[in-house]
């Protein structure tokens, strides 16, 4: 068939339209605001944690997935991992019950899991040198297109119910047909893995590694608060509504794609100090966010802060290929999947102890509590920068 051709336009999108499912998560964030009003019964955080817990699901089926994958196969497990994050996806659709509403979002997470490792392993498998690096190029401006699309979506079926928005994740099963008809199942092979106990492998990491991936974490945890917490933000002052919030978070996707294109001229120029800078940036906007009265001017600092954001998790995964060896690259990339998924998933947890701390449950507490962790990672930064080249100089002199 013309269609298996992996050279051929559809053959491409077919496989690309994997990482779709990925990016799916947040897309019904603007809904959060609604569903507290519906659910007012339980703790804000608990219903903010329909948000997250997909995150915790795709830690642990991750992990999974290659045992799942050595028993179907690559293209099964592809397939049974959309065809449960589809089925999870909608089914809030027809549910009342809270619990049961955790429960497929528990699911939808499982699916995404599943698949989630094997979306990069089906390009290796069908493409080499140059096409393989432009396809792993494309993944990423095809997820964060995904994510503006969808969450756009997700916001106009806002404006019928909450439970409408989850109809958006019937795009899923349009990917589930095009891998089933049109991508091949592959066999990847079996690469010999030394068998190395993981505390060895960490004990002979840079202990720098460990500072990035502790910085991916909380930039994950704030990040996906921000998330959480706008629609909420917007509607409470009242100059928005939950749809318009949703559209504001669709800015955030298309955001990631201008500084996935820009990010390699900017590294050129400005090296090391884009770490900083972007910190500086991501900690001003969540204040200004905040102040902020009227939809335009958040959207402006929206997309600042998106802009930050994107501008840090960029360097930090090159900033780990530069200081880790190769041979140390898988356990890093477990570390940083760990932090990742675990910094979303615990969001709401942390902003809660934070609000308990507080004292405040209000949303814009939660952003400007943010703010000041941001800002303690700038500071903590350019206080390590400092002290790196005083003891350099020491050394010197």
């Amino acid at each position: 068939m013309e269609n298996r051709n992996p050279a051929s336009l559809l053959f491409k999108i077919s496989v690309l339209a994997i990482s779709i499912d990925a990016t799916a998560t947040g897309i019904i964030n603007g809904a959060i605001p609604l569903m507290q009003e519906s659910f007012n019964d339980y703790p804000k955080y608990m219903v903010e944690s329909i948000a997250t817990l997909p995150n915790l699901a795709i830690l642990l089926f991750i992990i999974l997935s290659s045992f799942i994958t050595k028993k179907l196969g690559v293209k099964k497990t592809v397939l049974l991992g959309m065809m449960i994050s589809f089925i999870s996806g909608i089914a809030p659709f027809f549910f009342d019950n809270f619990y049961l509403i955790l429960a497929s979002r528990f699911l939808f997470g499982a699916g995404i899991g599943m698949l989630n490792p094997l979306s990069y392993s089906v390009i290796s498998f069908f493409y080499k040198g140059n096409e393989r690096a432009q396809m792993y190029g494309y993944i990423s401006t095809v997820s964060n297109l995904a994510s503006v699309i969808l969450t756009a979506l997700a916001g106009v079926l806002l404006q019928i119910s909450w439970q409408t928005s989850f109809l958006a994740y019937f795009v899923l099963l349009a990917v589930f047909f095009l891998v089933l008809f049109v991508v091949p199942d592959v066999k990847i092979e079996k690469e010999e893995v030394k068998k190395t106990k993981i505390l060895e492998e960490l004990k002979g990491l840079n202990k720098s590694v460990f500072a990035y991936v502790l910085c991916m974490f909380v930039l994950f945890t704030v990040f996906m608060t921000f998330n959480i917490k706008i629609s909420s933000l917007i509607t409470s002052v009242g100059y928005g509504s939950a749809t318009e919030a949703s559209f504001i978070l669709s800015m955030t996707g298309m955001t990631g794609i201008i500084i996935g294109i820009i990010f390699g001229y900017v590294y050129k120029f400005l090296k090391m100090k884009i770490f900083p800078i972007a910190l500086i940036v991501m900690s001003i906007s969540f204040f200004l966010i905040v102040l902020s009265k009227n939809l335009w001017m958040t959207s402006i600092f929206v997309i600042m802060l998106a802009s930050a954001f994107s501008f840090l998790g960029t360097f930090i995964f090159l900033r780990l290929s530069q200081i880790v060896p190769d041979d140390k690259t898988t356990i890093v990339s477990s570390l940083n999947l760990v932090a990742i998924n675990l910094g979303g998933f615990l969001a709401p947890y942390t902003m809660e102890a934070i609000s308990i701390i507080s004292g405040s449950k209000l949303p814009s507490s939660s952003l400007i509590a943010c703010g000041i962790i941001i800002f303690a990672l700038f500071v903590i930064s350019i206080g390590a920068q400092f002290f790196r080249k005083s003891s350099s100089q020491i050394k010197t002199d």
